[in-house]
């Protein structure tokens, strides 16, 4: 084993070459036990050998050449795992914060569209009846207390109400219809 790393550390490479042949399949079967891909397995012992024949020079290998390779194998294939885990997490956070850029950008495309299909509705409304319901839905008033503000029954606040939750729903029914489907896709 000592001529080994010697003939190495000379450049050696008939030495490296039957040191590649000799242990290129064993390792890779070790790197695929680790890996379960052998293409991975594969790309981590070649870089293992090129890693052995870069840093010739400076080896100091205090146990067999085997071992010291199995451990390097060994090492680089948890990296490789750490590395695609690292950038699969990676992936994940980008596109999820992707979705939820899209989505804000979505809810927001719906909401001013919203406002506007509701504020073209309204402008539909009869000055009284659009009154009655800004004061119900936005001032979050009683009837009994639109009735008394207005001077009016509470009879005619409900069906003001009513009149205008039907215009509402007629003006609205397209819009509403996208809205209920984009829920629904958005499950």
């Amino acid at each position: 084993m000592l001529d080994t790393i010697k003939e190495l550390r000379d450049g050696n490479h008939l030495a490296f070459e039957q040191l590649f042949d000799n242990s290129y399949e064993a390792l890779c079967r070790y790197a695929y036990s680790i890996l379960r891909d052998m293409d991975d397995a594969e790309d981590v012992v070649q870089k293992v050998f090129c890693k052995l024949w870069d840093q010739r020079e400076e080896l100091n290998i205090q146990s067999s050449v085997n071992s010291y390779l199995y451990r390097i194998v060994h090492n680089d294939s948890l990296n490789n795992i750490h590395q695609k885990t690292s950038h699969q997490e990676h992936n994940l956070n980008y596109v999820s914060m992707m979705n939820a850029d899209v989505n804000s950008t979505i809810e927001h495309i719906e909401s001013s569209d919203l406002q506007k299909a509701i504020d073209n509705a309204l402008a539909t409304l009869p000055p009284q009846c659009k009154k009655v319901f800004e004061m119900s839905r936005i001032e979050q008033l009683s009837y009994s207390e639109i009735a008394a503000q207005l001077n009016i029954s509470t009879n005619t606040v409900e069906n003001h109400i009513s009149k205008a939750l039907k215009l509402l729903r007629i003006e609205l029914k397209e819009f509403l219809s996208i809205c209920l489907l984009l829920q629904l896709l958005k499950l």
